[in-house]
């Protein structure tokens, strides 16, 4: 799917392709997917729990440790402007900024530490919004973003279980958030964010 925004050549992708380019040379499109599902999950498995001062340095190590084996621009900031359907991205010459201001929001709120449970889901479906408007990387924003939520989480003192969401409404939840109604996205995560002992 052609996700980049404006006219001219993507420099992520083979030419006249809507392949990414990659480190191991794959040029179908269903390839690389299976190259990400089996090599990803991999490399999450050994991805530790990381400090609880979390910043935009730790989401990109996230990204880094998740795609080292694919992509040469793993963990670095996109270069360019995406979008996916109507939803346009955060203009990449400001998602430093503004991603280091939204994590310092995220730690002038103590990293969510101690909250209770319903305030903590609120707050989860706010910053996993903004985090996602920023989309900082060319691609594997989604499986970064639920690696450093997971650890966040943790930290706050509680688990989360991302098995327990449907992805074509997490898809529509997200959608929604974008333009403004965390309505169902705050819905969800009061579905998989449980207490330590108890079912999300």
């Amino acid at each position: 799917m052609n996700d980049k925004f404006g006219d001219g050549a993507d420099p992520y992708l083979y030419a006249n392709s809507q392949v990414l380019k990659n480190k191991l040379g794959i040029r179908k499109a269903a390839t690389l997917l299976e190259a990400e599902q089996v090599l990803t999950p991999l490399r999450a498995a050994t991805i530790e729990l990381g400090p609880r001062e979390c910043g935009l340095p730790h989401l990109c190590a996230i990204h880094q440790a998740l795609f080292q084996d694919l992509y040469a621009w793993a963990g670095e900031l996109r270069e360019m402007d995406i979008y996916k359907q109507d939803t346009r991205f955060c203009h990449f010459a400001y998602i430093e900024k503004e991603g280091n201001a939204l994590m310092q929001a995220l730690e002038d709120e103590d990293y969510l530490a101690d909250l209770p449970r319903d305030t903590l889901v609120e707050r989860l479906a706010y910053y996993y919004c903004e985090l996602n408007v920023l989309h900082p990387f060319r691609e594997g924003n989604g499986r970064a973003q639920r690696i450093f939520f997971e650890q966040l989480v943790i930290h706050a003192g509680y688990l989360i279980d991302w098995s327990q969401t449907d992805h074509a409404a997490w898809v529509t939840a997200n959608e929604k958030a974008a333009f403004g109604d965390l309505t169902e996205l705050t819905a969800i995560f009061n579905k998989v964010v449980s207490e330590p002992g108890e079912s999300a």
